[in-house]
């Protein structure tokens, strides 16, 4: 039995090898000598080739071709079974009868392998085809998504090139620009007949024609102008100013005793606090008595549209300064009445000039500056003048 089932094996293999590619119909009468155009001389399997087509098992396709590289289909399979087991044409290739049942016997043997072999292939097959399904289903869906990403671009890309032809379509006119020259005048007209003897002729003049009439031009002038500084709009301002400030106690100045004090100060206001009405508050040393006076004031700034701009002011204060009769320093409590003009070199800064009249209501300290001779409950009147720079913010 082993020697039987290696028998069919071998005949099996050779079979299926060389029988490939058979598709022609069975046929019980005996095989015409055929003779395959693909199957070279020399070829390893030559032999086996020839050995089958002359027992019948397989004629080749029609064109005369063996296609010995191509897949056996089941189909083909099955004729040359078919062939091989009832056509009784391997008595024409030197088989026994002996050896016939030997070959059934064997093939009846290896029927479950077989078929196991073929329930194998049909799941396979299967297998095959459903992953075939779902790699064409993949391929539909991306191809899908591309052109949906595609048709998406070219929809957002249209809807740009729509807005900016609606915005190049609303942008203004620039203006117009200057008439042209006027053109030439036209020919004279002819002269009309002339009057008759005796009679005095009427020249009609014709009326001017206002068409042709060039209309005036605007001159326009090129050249270097000197534009006035514009008025500064802030209202907020810091300053500085130096001064001097009148005594009838004497001040030393430069080794000298004069009826004077120079004075040093710093300020911030603004312009408008309640409509036109500003306020400021101002600090100033006096270092004659070592005096520092402090006011607030009300300002009103007349604002004519030009580079100055004049204003007035009133308000209170105070000067701490050594005391007359005592040691220590003393608090001195005035009136002040300004009077003053900014000169606005730049939009953000005014050169100023101010003066500055005091009404103290006490004379406790050297800085009321009313004399060393009056008592300390007296009043009395001093004016001092200031310039300075002013920065708007």
């Amino acid at each position: 039995m082993r020697k039987s089932l290696i028998l069919m094996s071998t005949l099996a293999l050779s079979l299926g090898v060389a029988s490939a590619q058979d598709t022609t119909p069975a046929t019980t009468e005996a095989p015409a000598m055929v003779t395959l155009s693909d199957v070279p001389a020399g070829h390893w399997a030559k032999d086996a080739v020839d050995k089958i087509v002359s027992c019948g098992l397989i004629q080749g396709f029609p064109d005369g071709t063996f296609r010995g590289d191509e897949n056996l289909t089941r189909y083909q399979a099955a004729l040359i079974f078919y062939r091989l087991l009832q056509s009784g044409q391997m008595a024409n290739c030197g088989f026994t009868a002996g050896d016939m049942t030997t070959i059934t016997n064997g093939m009846q043997e290896v029927s479950t392998e077989l078929a196991a072999i073929a329930n194998r292939v049909t799941d396979l097959e299967k297998l095959t085809a459903d992953q075939q399904a779902r790699i064409t289903a993949l391929e539909d869906k991306i191809n899908g998504m591309a052109d949906m990403s595609a048709n998406a671009d070219v929809t957002a890309l249209q809807a740009r090139v729509d807005a900016l032809e609606a915005a190049v379509k609303n942008i203004p006119a620039g203006p117009a620009g200057p008439a042209g020259p006027a053109g030439p005048a036209g020919p004279a007209g002819p002269a009309g007949p002339a009057g008759a003897a005796g009679t005095s002729a009427t020249v009609t003049t014709p009326a001017p024609d206002t068409a042709m009439t060039p209309a005036p031009t605007t001159t326009v002038v090129i050249g270097d102008t000197m534009a006035e500084p514009a008025m500064n709009t802030s209202s907020l301002y810091a300053g500085v100013s130096v001064g001097a400030r009148g005594s009838q106690d004497t001040c030393n100045v430069r080794g000298n005793d004069v009826r004077y004090c120079v004075t040093a100060g710093a300020m911030i206001g603004s312009t408008r606090v309640i409509g036109p009405v500003g306020a400021r508050v101002a600090a100033e040393y006096q270092p004659g008595g070592n005096a520092v006076s402090a006011d607030v004031n009300a300002m009103y700034h007349l604002n004519a549209g030009g580079t100055l701009s004049p204003y007035v002011g009133a308000g209170l204060g105070l000067t701490s300064s050594a005391a007359r009769t005592a040691t220590g320093n003393t608090t001195d409590l005035y009136a002040s009445a300004l009077l003053g003009v900014d000169y606005h070199i730049t939009s953000s800064i005014a050169a100023y000039i101010e003066g500055d009249g005091r009404y103290y209501l006490s004379n406790k300290g050297i800085g009321s500056g009313l004399g060393s001779t009056a008592p300390a409950d007296a009043k009395g009147f001093g004016v001092a003048v200031k310039a300075g720079l002013k920065f708007f913010f």
